[in-house]
């Protein structure tokens, strides 16, 4: 059949070479040892991201975002309208690395050289792309795409997409419905992850928007398109914060796939979010960390 063939050992016998020798593929470890037991991040993985507004889902994908760059020098194409305006994101990024602010107010107000001068560093790790045609559109596919262009010519390590409702997704060419053209593209996406070896974020709204304070945090089939998500997905994370009076975030692994990179879980794993660094932190201020296993043979974090 074009495009398919039936598998014989010429085919395997390198992946299996190296299975051997390397074992399973278990992820980087993002900074916080809470979610280690749960998830890493892998090279050539996808991770869908869901929540209620104001949960904290945009902040935590930054966060972890920043420890693959700060650890390991990942590079990122950024598509984040959901963000707001391309400067609104710069600054939200300045923010978080320099733990200034641009709002007038706070004691932590930034002054214009720390700004630019983060702005190197930043610009080479988060490449934004950003419209300059407002009636431009860009379907999932192109992006991907052009990702793959992106990293032939620059080094790319991760696509994120904020949201997925702010790409151009033509139904009328796949099957006309929501839940057929999910059925189409994300299986695509999962492979281009694998075949460019691209870490695939997108963050995907919950069907209802507007929680009250009784609403549970969101399951991978309360996701605008359901249960295309889970059934095509590989890792599902669902932020939620159930006071929006204090900054506690509970995390919930909803689907982690392959089974190598962690598990799934129905209890939280909670982190707090430091409004004024723009960073998250567990314990007592105890903010993301490279891993370190020279010293001890657990496995510790220390201040980056």
């Amino acid at each position: 059949m074009n495009g398919f063939k039936i598998l014989d050992f010429a085919d395997i016998q390198p992946q299996l070479e190296h299975l051997h020798e390397h074992g399973w593929d278990a992820g980087l470890y993002v900074g916080f040892p809470n979610f280690k037991p749960h998830y890493n991040m892998t090279v050539d993985g996808c991770t869908d991201w869901t929540g209620y507004p104001s949960s904290g889902k945009t902040e935590l994908l930054l966060e972890l975002l920043f420890s693959m760059s700060t650890f390991y020098g990942w590079k990122h194409l950024l598509y984040v309208p959901d963000i707001g305006k391309s400067v609104e994101v710069m600054a939200k990024l300045i923010h978080k690395y320099t733990g200034k602010t641009f709002i007038k107010r706070y004691n932590n107000y930034i002054d214009i050289a720390t700004a630019f001068n983060s702005t190197g560093w930043l610009l080479e790790h988060f490449k934004i792309l950003h419209k300059v045609d407002v009636k431009a559109k860009i379907t999932p596919l192109q992006l991907w795409d052009y990702a793959i262009k992106v990293k032939e010519e620059q080094g790319l390590n991760s696509v994120v997409i904020d949201s997925w409702k702010d790409l151009f997704h033509d139904y009328s060419a796949n099957g006309g419905g929501y839940a057929t053209y999910l059925s189409h593209v994300l299986p695509i996406r999962n492979a281009i992850a694998e075949k460019h070896k691209l870490h695939m974020h997108t963050v995907i709204h919950p069907k209802n928007p507007l929680p009250s304070a009784k609403t549970p945090a969101p399951m991978s089939t309360d996701m605008e398109g359901g249960a295309q998500w889970s059934n095509s997905g590989k890792c599902i994370i669902a932020v939620h914060r159930e006071d929006f009076d204090n900054n506690i975030a509970d995390i919930y692994f909803r689907k982690i796939k392959p089974e190598s990179v962690g598990r799934n879980t129905s209890t939280p794993v909670t982190l707090t979010y430091d409004i004024q660094r723009s960073r998250f932190y567990y314990g007592d201020k105890l903010y993301a960390a490279k891993e370190r296993v020279e010293i001890e043979p657990n496995p510790i974090a220390y201040e980056f």
